[in-house]
């Protein structure tokens, strides 16, 4: 089991689903802090985990979010689709 001791960890895609099990896993392999990213983000019982506002679609989301998380250390990126038959590396920033 990997060891996130100390780390300050952002999770994109963070309200439901697996994202939310990345925030929860995050903290059991010991980050300190958690940002759980979405575009509308929801209140969490721990204060380990600060929600946080991010469009990964939006550049001045991106540039705020950037702002607000300075201090992290680990990204799981876990915001958007690719359609099955597409593969990641074809795929634009658009």
């Amino acid at each position: 089991m990997p060891s996130l001791d100390g780390a300050a960890v952002l999770v994109t895609g963070a309200n439901g689903g697996i994202g939310t099990h990345f925030v929860h896993e995050a903290l059991a392999r010991g980050a300190v802090k958690v940002y759980a990213t979405a575009r509308s983000p929801r209140a969490w019982d721990d204060d380990r985990i600060v929600p946080l506002t991010l469009d990964v679609t939006d550049r001045a989301s991106i540039a705020a979010a950037v702002a607000a998380a300075a201090d992290v250390t680990v990204l799981v990126n876990n915001a958007g689709a690719v359609p099955p038959s597409a593969s990641q590396q074809d795929v634009t920033e658009a």
